[in-house]
């Protein structure tokens, strides 16, 4: 029974070791260009953790994982067109449009060399913003224009 349990605890406690950890993240370590073709590796990884967990608001680990890919994406050579079609989508949902945000860079560093037009940036992004939100753990409620993409 000792044993069992020993192995319990131990099994619980290496549970944290695996867990990311974005709050220490130094965004001002992107100076020159090199460091944000450094980052990359970073940023892709964060996207992917943001489009993968649960949205919570306050959730400080998101927050930096979001300041992070932000700040890369002010620096990047990299180019993201922001427009009327991400707005309409969203809604006025700040959430689901820092998600937006968030899938861009995925988007394009996963895509790289393929020279994706804006438009099919888009649509790959719409596409995992529907796979968030169908998720229901994710706490994300869809849009109404989402939910007829949807369908």
């Amino acid at each position: 029974m000792r044993k069992v349990i020993l192995c319990l605890v131990l099994v619980f406690s290496s549970l944290n070791l695996f867990a990311q950890d974005y709050t220490s993240l130094d965004s001002g370590t992107l100076q020159k260009m090199e460091d944000y073709v450094k980052a990359e590796p970073k940023v892709l990884e964060c996207s992917n953790f943001l489009l993968s967990t649960l949205f919570e608001a306050n959730n400080l680990n998101r927050l930096s994982a979001m300041q992070y890919v932000l700040k890369w994406m002010e620096g990047t050579d990299y180019s993201f067109s922001i427009d009327s079609k991400a707005v309409e989508l969203t809604e006025g949902n700040n959430d689901l449009f820092g998600l937006y945000m968030m899938a861009l860079p995925k988007v394009v560093l996963e895509n790289k060399g393929a020279n994706l037009s804006n438009d099919e940036i888009h649509n790959r992004v719409v596409e995992l913003l529907i796979a968030y939100c169908k998720n229901e753990k994710n706490n994300m409620k869809p849009t109404r224009k989402l939910k007829k993409l949807m369908k």
